[in-house]
């Protein structure tokens, strides 16, 4: 796919290629950008509770 090693730039270089051609608020609800998005909050989230976990 593509050759960025972590997820949140993986995400913003979707976005900014997406955005170009139509408004970012329609590029937000494009499948694979969800799926990216998706993914970034979802390790936040993991960290965020083993934070407070331990």
């Amino acid at each position: 796919m593509d050759s960025f090693t972590k997820d949140t730039h993986r995400y913003a270089f979707a976005m900014v290629k997406a955005a170009r051609s139509m408004p970012a608020d329609v590029a937000e609800k494009l499948q694979h950008i969800k799926e990216l998005r998706f993914n970034v909050q979802l390790k936040e989230l993991r960290k965020r509770i083993n934070r407070r976990i331990t």
